[in-house]
């Protein structure tokens, strides 16, 4: 199995525009594309300019056969106009102090996983009606990897799936890219993940692998202990929500 996110920021007034171009003429594209097993539009639900094309393939060469075929491209040119100009700037604070600023850049930013399957796979537990999902970024200190993913998966994976209102969740090991993990977990409702992030149940999960992460992080996390401000750094957690506007599985 074999997923691509597909990140783009649109214009506040083409929202619309870009959810029903993905909805009537990417979506059957896709679904005559050999492959592809699903694919969904995804809305960041505290920056609603922010969307994520989630597409699922049976593997990785599948996917790149549709990249090499162009089709990809063509999509990406259907929405490119809708497309946000960006003027923003990363920030982040290095270890000797000095800032450091990087462009965002305004084109869709691709990423590419493989997913290892378990006894429940994930195409039957992604629902094409209205669901959740919660994207966490974790950025592993170089060695740690390993560590990380057995915790994760032993101690943490288990239980985050019989919590009320999870419907799936999953370990996408893209480490050979800047050591960074992501955690996917699918939900039936927003109120569920508010309730496990409120609870400190994520927190709990976390503290299980806090010491796998980056150097940055630590030496970040040790900073904050004694500023009153909160430092930036590229290694910084990244916890994203989104709801699923609109999607569709396909029969392969």
């Amino acid at each position: 199995m074999f997923i691509r996110l597909v990140e783009a920021g649109v214009r506040t007034n083409d929202t619309a525009k870009l959810e029903n171009i993905y909805r009537e003429l990417i979506i059957p594209v896709l679904e005559d594309t050999n492959g592809c097993i699903f694919a969904g539009l995804l809305k960041n639900l505290e920056q609603p300019k922010q969307y994520i094309s989630l597409t699922i393939w049976n593997t990785e060469n599948t996917a790149g056969d549709y990249v090499e075929s162009g089709a990809f491209d063509k999509n990406v040119n259907r929405i490119r106009p809708l497309l946000e100009d960006s003027a923003e700037w990363k920030i982040q604070l290095s270890r000797d102090n000095m800032i450091e600023y990087s462009p965002v850049s305004s084109s869709p930013v691709v990423k590419s996983y493989p997913v290892e399957e378990d006894e429940s796979p994930i195409t039957e537990k992604v629902s094409t009606g209205r669901s959740y999902l919660r994207i966490i970024s974790f950025k592993i200190k170089e060695g740690a990897q390993k560590e990380f993913s057995a915790i994760y998966t032993s101690e943490i994976l288990p239980e985050l799936k019989k919590l009320e209102g999870c419907k799936y969740a999953f370990l996408v090991d893209n480490s050979g890219n800047g050591g960074e993990m992501l955690s996917i977990s699918i939900w039936d409702s927003l109120e569920h993940i508010n309730q496990y992030e409120e609870k400190g149940t994520a927190d709990g999960f976390l503290g299980k692998v806090r010491h796998t992460l980056g150097d940055l992080y630590q030496w970040k996390m040790e900073l904050d202990k004694s500023s009153t401000s909160r430092t930036i750094t590229s290694q910084d957690l990244g916890v994203d929500k989104y709801t699923l506007v609109t999607g569709k599985k396909f029969r392969q």
